[in-house]
């Protein structure tokens, strides 16, 4: 569907349609870390564990920190990933707040609605085998 808009509006395969896109996913990506670093964090709050705050408090809180201030920057300078200013940054930056919000609404949803379902989502073992 994007490359049949790229081929519609005549843009660049490369230059328009992948940088775009791929800036846009970059910048979820980075975002999505910073709030997986911050539930690391809240996660491990009352209860370390036995493991060193160093692992679970200070390295998570550092890295949701930097990387919250590199999404800035990106967003401030996303001319430079993108080739453009004004509208066109403006239309490809759009969705991601809706797209954060609409995550925290499903989310408070499935809290509300279905709590089991909600505590099932952080009782994963992920080192269990399959």
């Amino acid at each position: 569907m994007l490359i049949a808009a790229g081929a519609l509006l005549v843009a660049d395969p490369y230059g328009e349609v992948f940088l775009w896109t791929n800036s846009i996913g970059v910048l979820g990506i980075v975002t999505m870390q910073a709030l997986a670093a911050l539930a690391v964090w809240a996660y491990f709050r009352r209860d370390r564990r036995g493991m060193s705050a160093a692992r679970v408090v200070w390295s998570p809180l550092l890295s949701c920190a930097g990387l919250a201030v590199l999404t800035v920057l990106a967003v401030v300078h996303f001319d430079l990933r993108t080739g453009r200013t004004g509208v066109v940054n403006a239309v490809l930056l759009a969705p991601l707040p809706a797209v954060l919000l609409t995550g925290f609404v499903v989310a408070w949803r499935i809290r509300r609605r279905d709590p089991e379902r909600y505590v099932a989502l952080s009782t994963v073992d992920v080192e269990l085998d399959v």
